[in-house]
């Protein structure tokens, strides 16, 4: 459990310290010695292609950043700040591992070096390593409360199951927010968006997602976010126009899929279909760059019943990057829409493991359930999901109602159901 930010907000005397882990200047060590000189340089210039991966959703300055740390590197094997740096950078190219590795590296030199601790909660989150990555979180506030913190600390109380806590939490990180800069405002704010769209409450996720374009125009995140929302609400024009833009300005296979999802329910059957063409093309372009989209990609092909084969080894490859409650969930829907329901059943029960309340988790749970004949079980999962966000997926969840309605016209279900409510 965490010990930190649980239900009480906590003071913000340190608000003038809060920056965006790990967005820290490189010192500049042995003035008048050039390569030293040159190796700051060069993490300084990782540093701001991180920056500017964040801001703008392309990719690409992941590159950029390795290119520029890792000639730091060369140039200084034993720099400090490239070494830390160097493990942000591997969390953006997804090589969780090896920024784990990196970050422990860096935290045997410097105990108390609070970028490292927020490099390895996240490297520890991405590998399911829960409970080393509550205690680095923990570390973490101990050392800098601040935005980097509250941010994580907020993730991991979700993960959890206490959304009203990580909402809290994230309430004091937009006031600490406030004082940084606009994009980190704005990164905060979508993730208090996020937050309230898990739960059904789409006017406050709407605000929040609003908020951050105020913050931070055309920002690509916060689009998406408010396009989610509009659809919730049942306004699909103005989501298709809010899903358009962000397409415009990260093209990016989870976008795509939205973007048809919606025009698909405005009627718009060959624009759908042409949206979700573009998810393919963009997979396959990141495996001819030797990267892949992994979960995006197989849970579209899963809920659209696209390639299902490929679906299944993208998720399983996937997973086996990573240990997370996320990767167990996608793995299970792929295994369950490739006619392998007993192997959905363990992959589900361990994205269930934390208690995480997320509709997409328990409609997959209920649908699993419902294939292996366990009517109480679907109902009870399928039940979970709409109620809290009976519009989690606009293609989805009215998928969730009509399994949940067929299951409680069943006979032998209502039967079951009745008698689990007697002994209650």
């Amino acid at each position: 459990m965490i010990r930190f930010l649980p239900h009480t907000r906590p003071t913000l005397a340190f608000v003038g310290l809060v920056g965006l882990a790990p967005l820290f200047p490189a010192t500049v060590r042995g003035e008048g010695q050039p390569s030293a000189h040159r190796v700051a340089e060069l993490v300084e210039t990782a540093t701001r292609a991180m920056r500017s991966a964040r801001e703008t959703g392309d990719p690409t300055w992941y590159g950029h950043a390795r290119a520029s740390v890792d000639r730091a590197l060369e140039l200084d094997s034993a720099d400090f700040d490239a070494l830390r740096t160097k493990a942000w950078v591997l969390l953006g190219q997804h090589e969780f591992r090896e920024a784990r590795a990196l970050a422990e590296e860096a935290l045997a030199r410097e105990p108390n070096d609070w970028p490292s601790w927020a490099n390895l909660t996240d490297a520890l989150v991405e590998l399911g390593e829960y409970d080393r990555a509550v205690d680095a979180a923990d570390r973490l506030a101990s050392l800098r409360p601040g935005v980097p913190a509250y941010t994580r600390v907020a993730g991991l109380q979700a993960l959890l199951g206490d959304r009203a806590a990580a909402i809290a939490t994230l309430e004091v990180a937009v006031t600490a927010a406030e004082h940084a800069e606009p994009e980190t405002l704005a990164w905060t704010l979508v993730h208090l968006g996020h937050e309230h769209l898990a739960l059904g409450d789409f006017p406050a996720a709407g605000a929040a997602y609003e908020r951050a374009l105020t913050a931070f125009p055309g920002y690509h995140l916060a689009l998406v976010g408010l396009a989610r929302a509009r659809a919730a609400q049942g306004r699909t024009a103005e989501a298709i126009e809010l899903a358009s833009r962000a397409a415009d300005r990260v093209p990016a296979p989870a976008i795509y899929g939205l973007l048809g999802d919606l025009q698909a329910a405005a009627g718009n059957a060959a624009e759908a279909e042409r949206q979700f063409e573009l998810v393919r093309v963009m997979e396959r372009l990141a495996a001819a760059q030797g990267t892949s989209y992994g979960r995006e990609v197989a849970l579209f092909l899963a809920d659209h019943d696209r390639d299902l084969a490929d679906a299944l080894q993208l998720a399983r490859d996937d997973a086996a990057r990573r240990g997370d409650v996320y990767g167990d969930d996608v793995l299970a829907w792929a295994l369950y829409k490739n006619g392998r329901p007993a192997e959905a059943k363990r992959a589900s029960t361990r994205a269930l493991r934390l208690g995480t309340e997320d509709a997409v988790f328990h409609y997959h749970a209920g649908m699993i359930a419902q294939v292996l004949g366990h009517p109480r079980a679907a109902a009870r999962y399928l039940g979970r999901a709409l109620a809290l966000d009976p519009a989690f997926d606009l293609r989805q969840a009215p998928m969730a109602r009509a399994a949940l309605e067929a299951i409680r016209r069943t006979p032998d279900a209502r039967l079951a159901l009745a008698l689990e409510g007697n002994s209650r």
